[in-house]
């Protein structure tokens, strides 16, 4: 069998790793089942790679159009590894792709802005991987199955070989750790002010990871009086050495997440470590309050559960013992392979069939961002349509929802920003930009990116704004 994967990116999250390990058990078990991934976007991560390359795992990195096709027009199955990002979401509108078996494999929960399974998307595949039971709310879902197309879900396939030999070790304190990226578009927003509120003895934090957000977070910590507490690590790659100190697992998410499986939490639980956790995004299907963790109400409460747990080493093996009886169950990367093996040899059953791209081709880059944000595109889609669409106060107060706009959606993966940088010739990405700067402080930014968004074309009932980009809306 012949898989053509399709990624935006290949830096070390769950979705790169989930196609490592399974083309690493194929090649365990003897398969001839060759896989070649697509990447859309350097830079590629170097040990990744050579990962990639011991497995005999093809990779073309930022593939050129007809190289693509060819690879495309080679592959019995084609797996389309989504989330909204500009560079996938512009590939699907532009690539006429020959006969094909097309997988969509949603990386996303997939109901909330900006990442969005849009119904455009399961009526483009042949099949779905969905990552949450939860997902099936989303416009996706909802779309294949009114078509009698197939829809599975299949949480994140664990490579628990990082984890093998785990053992804790002995060190000064309780320590709550964080695995992930760091920054607000995924952590709380409030994360520090939750954490240094948490006054058990000997209570401190590590945070594993990277993001963009590492010196503001320890900047807050500083201002709260809890420098002392926070051991920063940046990015690291021998998880189970990380894991080995931590006495608690403190992964609070953004409201808005789009967290499904989440690794990082089935390999915190997998070694047993208790987790406190908010019930955000798929992460409430993840941990059962009082046996596999403990889950927080409002953010009192999370660090009350941090004290309780630090106070109280019983209560910490009592949990971990069963979030580690509960992941082994759930999460058992045997079972979820067998599973996708079987989703896979149904799948080549089925005839290749022709489609369009999905709809936008030539249109503005905002048009396009609008169409991913499918039934999640509210005040987007006023603003872009303006007036005569809509009245001057309806449009006017879609800009000041766009201004207030969650870290996640205004500079998150798939956010504002985001687009904006893949388009800087758009004008109302760059007027939504400048509604967020303002709002976040940014009162230069915000001048300039108005002064493009007016430079190329931004329509005229939006330029009232302009005298209001400088400050917060």
């Amino acid at each position: 069998m012949r898989l053509l994967h399709i990624i935006p990116r290949f830096v070390g999250g769950g979705p790169e790793r989930s196609i490592l390990a399974l083309a690493e058990r194929d090649r365990r078990l003897g398969r001839a089942w060759a896989h070649t991934i697509a990447v859309l976007e350097a830079p590629v991560s170097p040990r990744l790679f050579m990962h990639a390359k011991r497995l005999g795992v093809g990779l073309a990195i930022r593939p050129a159009a007809d190289a693509l096709l060819r690879a495309a027009e080679a592959a019995d199955l084609i797996q389309i590894h989504y989330w909204n990002h500009p560079g996938l979401t512009s590939l699907l509108r532009s690539i006429d792709l020959p006969p094909a078996r097309i997988l969509l494999w949603a990386r996303i929960l997939g109901t909330r802005a900006p990442q969005v399974l849009f119904g455009e998307l399961g009526r483009y595949a042949d099949r779905l991987i969905l990552t949450s039971e939860l997902s099936r709310a989303s416009e996706a879902a909802s779309a294949a199955m009114e078509r009698g197309r197939p829809v599975d879900v299949v949480p994140s396939v664990l490579d628990t070989s990082r984890l093998d030999g785990f053992a804790a070790r002995p060190h000064d304190g309780v320590c709550v750790g964080y695995v992930g990226l760091v920054n607000p578009s995924k952590m709380h927003p409030r994360f520090a002010e939750m954490s240094a509120a948490a006054r058990a003895p000997g209570l401190r934090f590590v945070i594993c990871g990277a993001g963009g957000g590492e010196a503001a977070l320890r900047d807050r910590f500083a201002a709260l009086g809890a420098a002392t507490r926070l051991d920063m690590r940046g990015h690291v790659e021998d998880i189970r050495t990380a894991l080995a100190e931590f006495d608690i697992f403190g992964y609070p998410l953004a409201e808005d997440t789009y967290a499904t499986s989440e690794r990082a939490l089935q390999e915190a639980m997998w070694v047993g470590i208790p987790p406190v956790v908010f019930a955000h995004g798929g992460v409430r299907q993840l941990v059962e309050h009082e046996r596999t963790g403990l889950v927080a109400r409002d953010e009192a409460d999370y660090a009350a559960a941090l004290d309780r747990l630090a106070e109280d080493a019983a209560l910490r093996r009592r949990l971990g013992d069963g979030a580690r009886r509960f992941a082994h169950a759930a999460f058992d990367p045997a079972h979820w392979a067998s599973v996708v093996d079987r989703i896979l040899e149904d799948f080549m059953s089925t005839p290749r069939r022709t489609r369009a791209p999905l709809s936008g081709i030539g249109e503005p880059a905002a048009i396009g961002f609008v169409r991913a944000l499918g039934d999640q595109a509210g005040p987007f889609a006023i603003s872009l349509s303006g007036c005569p669409a809509h009245s001057s106060d309806a449009v006017a107060a879609a800009d000041r929802r766009i201004a207030t706009a969650s870290p996640l959606l205004a500079r998150g993966e798939g956010g504002i920003l985001h687009h904006r940088n893949a388009h800087p010739d758009d004008p109302h990405l760059r007027f939504w930009s400048a509604l967020v700067s303002a709002a976040g402080g940014n009162a230069a930014l915000a001048e300039d990116e108005m002064r493009a968004a007016v430079d190329l074309g931004l329509p005229p009932e939006h330029t009232l704004a302009a005298a209001a980009s400088a400050a917060p809306i």
